[in-house]
């Protein structure tokens, strides 16, 4: 009933050409929309690995609670456990299959945003079991809680965000010995809508 009522929406917003997109590192459009005290209560997310910046940290957290509809396509989200945190690289590597090594720090989010002058830590990171979601599932993530998402492209997804704290700032991990490369967001060209939304459509 949920989806039935959502996916008709989605859909306008998605063959409207006066819709403003822009691009996530992680590889996906996004668009905003919201009443007027809450402009960016809502973000309808069109998922897509051609946008993803090359060797991008995928692991983080967020500045808001949100719930997620799976509108379209297949999805999956994978969280992690924090077994330790710690002001030094440990010397022992964890056994792979369970944990892993991360370095991790707190960054503005948005555009313009990125590293501040936080320090960098060391955590250990246990994945929980990968969540698979089909269309009109949905889950709840809380603002602290890690994660990554798994997707296949044309995965469209709609969340309901609730602000936390200052709703700006976020941890992000990456592998410990590398360096953090940046998903920031910034503006979609035409042809990458044009390109993005067409594989979506598809699964409509």
């Amino acid at each position: 009933m949920r989806l039935t009522f959502v996916k008709p929406l989605v859909e306008r917003v998605l063959r409207d050409p006066n819709s403003q997109w822009t691009v996530q590192g992680f590889g996906f459009l996004r668009t905003y929309f919201g009443g007027p005290d809450n402009p960016k209560e809502f973000r309808l997310n069109v998922w897509d690995s051609r946008l993803s910046v090359p060797n991008v940290s995928t692991i983080h957290d967020h500045p808001w609670h949100f719930d997620s509809l799976i509108v379209a396509g297949r999805f999956s989200n994978q969280r992690y456990l924090m077994v330790a945190d710690l002001d030094e690289p440990p010397a022992l590597d964890p056994v792979p299959s369970i944990a892993r090594h991360f370095a991790y720090t707190t960054i503005k989010t948005g555009e313009g945003g990125g590293m501040e002058k936080t320090p960098v830590r060391y955590a250990i990171l246990k994945p929980w079991a990968v969540e698979p979601y089909n269309p009109g599932d949905t889950y709840h993530q809380e603002s602290d809680e890690i994660h990554e998402t798994l997707f296949t492209d044309g995965c469209v997804t709609l969340n309901k965000r609730t602000k936390v704290g200052d709703g700006e700032h976020a941890r992000v991990f990456w592998p410990a010995g590398t360096e953090w490369v940046d998903a920031e967001p910034r503006p979609a060209t035409p042809a990458e809508v044009a390109a993005v939304v067409e594989n979506a459509l598809k699964g409509f």
